[in-house]
């Protein structure tokens, strides 16, 4: 009995074996409600701020764009408030219900569209798949 409470307290002091993976650090993924080619490389930075980066390929060729905001998890959550794309204001928030979350995955959910994302963790300097590999 004891050991079970001193283990539980262990976890509830947020010690690394028993705390929740964090969404913090670069994670990429594929597809869009609009085209499963697409690409995405998010940054969520510990501070609380997210930039994102898009390639969409049209006939071989990318088509860029950015995200620049901040991101938060309230229970299963996430919050996404985005400040500018592409430089220029234009903020809006979406929210995702979170699915799945390890150190090396994470899933959520779209809500207004319902559409899921699935995201694996990649090394800070990853670089996108040019168009010719997934035109």
């Amino acid at each position: 009995m004891m050991r079970s409470l001193a283990c539980l307290l262990l976890c509830l002091t947020a010690s690394p074996v028993c705390a929740e993976p964090s969404l913090a650090g670069t994670w990429f993924g594929q597809g869009q409600p609009d085209d499963k080619e697409s690409m995405y490389l998010d940054h969520f930075l510990p501070d609380g701020q997210i930039h994102s980066r898009f390639r969409d390929c049209v006939k071989g060729e990318p088509i860029n764009s950015t995200e620049d905001g901040t991101w938060s998890v309230a229970g299963d959550i996430l919050t996404i408030r985005v400040a500018r794309h592409n430089g220029i204001a234009m903020p809006r928030t979406d929210m995702y219900r979170l699915t799945s979350v390890t150190a090396h995955a994470f899933q959520d959910v779209y809500l207004p569209l319902n559409f899921p994302y699935d995201e694996r963790r990649v090394d800070d300097n990853f670089a996108m798949p040019g168009c010719q590999l997934v035109s």
